[in-house]
């Protein structure tokens, strides 16, 4: 029993190992199926402040209701006290208490201008609702972007740098097999302007010559630099500066990724370490319709333009109601009075003693007419400040988009030349690449161009998430909350 128990605990089932497998597989899955749109929706249902500007349409909604409501009612109850009781002598008997309830109505519609206003007030609220989330779908788009470009970034750095462990694998077999360049050292010059630690490195150089050739050292110390063992010792030295920048590069850019991630996770609502899925790479981005259709939308479907619609609209039945307020309002009641019989001494018997109903109308006097006409005007110039802000959003907006569509098109030039430019580059450095390895020319013309080339490509990626940062806000300009 116990060898078997050893058995089962050195032998897991595999039926378990396939388990964690299959989860294992699920939990990549899902983590490659996280998307842009993703993090939209997570962003929409988790940031504060969106929560906030919906809460706050949801609390204008409820304005509706209580605009719209009748007055309350009054009930009054009234009791009378005498010297001979609890009562009041009348030609009916003696009357106890008197009970009334009334009812005020407003002038016919304003109940209804009232509604309207704050309907249209809670539209309002709507606007600004969605114009916070056009805005935050672009920030969480920018910052997904940003992260995509330090990644590929990175990736790009990575690339050179093993390029470079490449080139100095070369170096090496030329100062071991002794092959020369056409350069001598002390004419030549590199691209990486050499650091305070240049002399450590020289000094390292001289210690590798000490190590691998003692002859090779006397020579340099008396100023043969132009040798060939010595010449591509200087090469390899050259491409262990440039190796050495591009970790420091390396290094401040995966520092820099963590203030984006904080970023991003924040407008997610989330831990600020959950890991990001990012693209694997990004295409140029069209534009998100024609330029007709993208002008119109920003005029017709952004929210500030909306927001300022309704105001204006607000007004307008602010207005109404100031005036239909100065109309008199009307009050329907009902008096209820209470009777005991009263004892009659001339005929002897008890008279009256019956309770009495009496129907009641009362209606107020809009004497003083300065307040409503205040009221109005009042109305009258928020109305016109409504569609001066419309008139200004518009273009403000068309201006915006104007300048974001000026930046695409440089955008999509600079793209263009980038492209030449790489590809011409790569053209050189492979030449020169054969060259070199031939012993024709020195290193420090191949270093040049591949930093040249890095610095294309660099821009190249810059340039290529910018424009998808752009297509994001000429989106937003529009109104439109999708991806």
């Amino acid at each position: 029993m116990n060898k078997l128990s050893t058995y089962i605990d050195q032998y897991p089932p595999i039926s378990i190992n396939i388990i964690s497998l299959l989860v294992l597989m699920l939990i990549c899955q899902i983590a490659k199926a996280q998307t842009i749109d993703d993090y939209l929706t997570v962003a929409a249902q988790n940031n504060p402040s969106l929560k906030a500007k919906y809460n706050e349409y949801y609390s204008a909604l409820e304005k509706v209701p209580q605009v719209g409501a009748l007055p309350d009612p009054q009930l009054s109850f009234s009791m009378f006290i005498s010297k001979e009781g609890l009562y009041m002598e009348r030609f009916m008997g003696e009357q106890l208490s008197e009970i009334s309830v009334m009812q005020m109505f407003p002038w016919v519609g304003t109940l209804g201008a009232a509604k309207n206003e704050a309907t249209y007030m809670a539209q309002m609220k709507f606007a600004s609702f969605q114009e916070g989330k056009i805005n935050l779908y672009h920030e969480v788009r920018s910052a997904w972007y940003r992260l995509y470009q330090v990644d590929q970034e990175l990736k790009l750095l990575e690339e050179e740098k093993e390029i470079l462990k490449t080139y100095e694998q070369l170096a090496l077999t030329r100062f071991k097999t002794g092959t020369s360049g056409s350069t001598p050292m002390n004419n030549q010059s590199t691209a990486v302007q050499p650091s305070t630690s240049s002399t450590g490195m020289a000094n390292m150089a001289m210690g590798v010559n000490n190590t691998t050739s003692p002859s090779s050292t006397s020579s340099s110390g008396t100023g043969g630099m132009s040798g060939g063992s010595t010449g591509s010792m200087v090469d390899v030295l050259l491409i262990q500066l440039q190796m050495k920048e591009l970790d420091n590069r390396i290094a401040i850019l995966k520092a820099s990724r963590k203030p984006l991630e904080i970023k991003f996770n924040n407008l997610l609502n989330r831990p600020a370490h959950e890991p990001i899925v990012v693209a694997d790479t990004l295409a140029p981005r069209p534009l998100p319709a024609s330029l007709s259709i993208i002008q119109d939308s920003v005029i017709q479907n952004h929210p500030m333009v909306k927001m300022y619609e309704w105001d204006e609209k607000a007004r307008e039945q602010q207005q109404r109601m100031a005036t239909l307020m100065g109309r008199p309002m009307i009050g329907v009641g009902l008096s209820y009075m209470i009777f005991r019989p009263r004892f009659d001494e001339m005929f002897n018997e008890n008279m009256g003693g019956e309770n009495m109903f009496m129907p009641m109308v009362t209606m107020t006097l809009p004497i003083y007419r300065k307040k409503y006409s205040s009221q109005r005007k009042e109305a009258e110039y928020l109305q016109q400040s409504a569609v001066q802000n419309k008139e200004a959003a518009k273009l403000e907006l068309l201006s915006e988009l104007e300048r974001s569509l000026y930046e695409y098109e440089s955008s999509n030039k600079r793209l263009e030349l980038l492209t030449e430019q790489i590809t011409i580059t790569n053209q050189a450095i492979r030449l020169m690449t054969t060259t070199y390895s031939t012993g024709g020319i020195g290193i420090e013309e191949i270093l040049r161009q591949r930093q040249s080339l890095l610095n294309y490509q660099q821009q190249q990626l810059s340039t290529l998430t910018e424009q998808h940062v752009i297509v994001s806000g000429i989106t937003k300009l529009m109104g439109i909350d999708s991806n």
